[in-house]
């Protein structure tokens, strides 16, 4: 399996606090027998686990049991300072071992490898606000997560970071989840020998830092020499694609055929307008580039761009047995009752949302779903012949003075219901605009560009 982490966490842990910190594995805290569950009954807890707890934590401190999806969990408190408010501990039920603690420290108390990045990414400017306190996910033999919450004081969104020990930016999450239970996601799973000596072949020496099992599939996340990656695999354990997320310090190295792709493109101004890119390996589709950048309109535009330099539309990530693509079960039953008979062909995180494609009605689609899995939007293309009336109307009266990028219309479903986005050239001038349309011809939105 991927070589042992300890060794390289414990490096990285070297400031006096950590060494105190390991929530509360070195603090004190007192010990207790079945106590309160949070809705107000009584938990029993295994003794196996209770002896296990207390081995790890012997002086907890106000101890409360409650038992979680095949987990005996134990809130308590412990009296360094460098731990702030109450600890959670995660123990399997099924062989009685620890898998995770949860605890906050101060920002302050950070390791220096990962303050040092945050700090110089955009996130610690204005107008985002970083949060005093840090949250720490210690788990049992994979990477420790350090997730700083900011919010921007702009438009009041909310986002995770999740860091490895090392300074490694691996996720940036939209924070719509309330509670406290919201990152028992990361619980540590262990890859099925099949997909473990397939990293092991692939990805020798990889630190492992999440595996997730959705609807049969799985994800590995890890990080290996430097970069992070994702890697799916189907319901039969079969590899389906890797996605490596290219560092923005190595833009400039990206292959020559995919630089001169990108310089040709109308919208490409430099390279410090790309926001994201990725490389992906797939079985069902090659090996490209997905990459992100700024638009004219200050928003977001995603070109996919294959090795040998050609631009190409967005490909489908479908396994190559045959299998959908995996998302969470409710994800996926949400998406086969609104859209009957769709085939679900890729996902992605972007911006803090899952972006989860599909085919539906001979058309490619895309479902975005908000760190809550609740749904935002879909959206997809459609063709100037088969707008609504309405909408027709708006063009006409409104903008007829413009001509329509017919192959850059866009249908947006929200729970609102339809509203088209289409882009417009005034006729014998350099003026553009991107008008948003509501089925009814009533125009939302419209940005200019002069």
């Amino acid at each position: 399996m991927i070589d042992n982490q300890e060794n390289q966490i414990l490096i990285m842990k070297k400031n006096l606090w950590l060494a105190a910190a390991l929530c509360c594995g070195i603090f004190g805290f007192s010990s207790c027998s079945d106590d309160n569950s949070g809705n107000g009954g009584t938990v029993t807890v295994p003794k196996n686990i209770e002896e296990q707890f207390y081995m790890k934590y012997p002086n907890a401190k106000s101890v409360q049991w409650t038992s979680k999806d095949g987990y005996s969990v134990a809130s308590f408190y412990t009296s360094n300072d460098s731990v702030q408010n109450k600890c959670s501990a995660w123990f399997s039920l099924a062989d009685g071992f620890w898998d995770m603690t949860e605890y906050e420290i101060p920002y302050s108390y950070l390791p220096d490898s990962v303050r040092t990045a945050f700090e110089s990414s955009e996130y610690a400017a204005s107008p985002w606000v970083t949060d005093r306190e840090v949250e720490v996910l210690e788990r049992s033999g994979i990477e420790t997560l350090y997730v700083i919450s900011v919010e921007n004081r702009t438009s009041s969104v909310e986002m995770e970071l999740f860091y490895s020990s090392d300074g490694i930016l691996l996720k940036e999450v939209l924070d719509d989840v309330d509670g406290d239970d919201h990152f028992e996601d990361f619980l540590p799973q262990t890859p099925t020998t099949t997909i473990g000596q397939w990293l092991d072949t692939n990805f020798p020496g990889a630190r492992i830092i999440d595996v997730e099992t959705e609807n049969g599939g799985t994800e590995v996340e890890l990080v290996y020499k430097g970069s992070v990656y994702e890697v799916l695999f189907s319901r039969e354990h079969n590899w389906i694609y890797t996605k490596q997320e290219i560092p923005e310090r190595q833009y400039a190295a990206l292959p020559p055929s995919v630089l001169s792709a990108l310089r040709n493109l109308e919208g490409f101004t430099s390279l410090n307008a790309l926001d994201d890119v990725d490389y992906y390996k797939t079985a069902a589709s090659g090996n490209f580039y997905c990459i992100e950048m700024e638009t004219r309109f200050d928003d977001d535009w995603k070109v996919y761009i294959s090795e040998e330099g050609l631009v190409i539309d967005k490909p489908a990530l479908g396994g190559g047995d045959g299998q959908n693509v995996p998302v969470e079960t409710e994800i996926g039953q949400w998406i086969a009752e609104k859209y009957a008979g769709a085939v679900i062909v890729g996902r992605e995180y972007d911006d803090g949302l899952l972006e989860v494609d599909f085919l539906h009605e001979n058309l490619k689609k895309t479902a975005y779903f908000n760190g809550a899995g609740q749904w935002v939007c879909s959206k997809w293309d459609t063709y100037y012949s088969v707008l609504p009336s309405a909408v027709l109307k708006t063009l006409q009266d409104r903008y007829a003075s413009y001509s329509v990028e017919r192959d850059d219309i866009e249908v947006v479903e929200n729970a609102s219901g339809l509203c088209y986005e289409i882009e417009m050239e005034m006729r014998g001038g350099d003026r553009e605009v991107k008008a948003i349309i509501k089925a009814d011809g009533t125009v939302i939105s419209e940005k200019f560009d002069d």
